[in-house]
C-alpha cells in the first residue's frame, strides 16, 4: 500500500493520512457556498425588481391598507437590498503564502493551507446566514405587501 498523495505534485504525505479527503470536502464545500451565493442574489434581485415594480404601479393608491402595503413593498425592497449586497470572499493571500511558507515542509504548509480555508468556509457560511434571513425577510414582507395592497384595492 502506497502512501497517499498530497494536492502538491510530486509530495507523498507520510503524517496526515485523511488530509486529501478533508481537502476535498472542503474544497466541495467553498463550491456549494459558491453555487449557493449565486442562487440568493438572483432570488434578492428578482425581489428587489418586484418591490419595486409593486411600489411604482400602486403610486396612485390612497387608502391606508395601499399606503401600508406600498411601504411593505419598500421595506421587502430594502431586505432585499441588504440580502443582495456585495460580500467578501475570502481568498489565500498567494504572495504571503509564498513568503512564509516556501522552505516549511510541505505537510506543514498543507495543513496550514487547509486550515485556512476552513476559516473561509466558516466565515463564508455565517455571510451566507445572513443574506438568507435577509431574504426570507423579503419575501415574507412583499407577500405582507401584496396582500395589504390587494385588500386596500379591493375595498376602495
Amino acid at each position: 500500500m502506497s502512501a497517499p498523495r498530497s494536492t502538491v505534485p510530486g509530495v507523498v504525505v507520510r503524517g496526515i493520512r485523511s488530509i486529501q479527503v478533508v481537502v476535498e470536502e472542503v474544497r466541495s464545500e467553498r463550491a456549494a457556498q459558491l453555487s449557493h451565493f449565486d442562487a440568493v442574489d438572483t432570488k434578492a434581485g428578482v425581489l428587489l425588481g418586484f418591490a419595486g415594480a409593486i411600489v411604482a404601479l400602486s403610486s396612485g393608491s390612497s387608502g391606508s391598507l395601499a399606503v401600508s402595503g406600498r411601504w411593505l413593498a419598500v421595506l421587502a425592497g430594502l431586505f432585499a437590498l441588504g440580502s443582495f449586497w456585495p460580500r467578501r470572499y475570502w481568498t489565500t493571500d498567494l504572495r504571503g503564502l509564498r513568503e512564509a511558507y516556501l522552505a516549511a515542509e510541505p505537510e506543514f504548509t498543507e495543513l496550514h493551507l487547509l486550515d485556512s480555508q476552513i476559516v473561509f468556509a466558516e466565515r463564508a457560511h455565517q455571510t451566507l446566514g445572513r443574506k438568507v434571513l435577509l431574504l426570507k425577510a423579503s419575501m415574507g414582507t412583499l407577500g405582507l405587501a401584496i396582500v395589504a395592497l390587494a385588500i386596500g384595492l379591493a375595498v376602495r
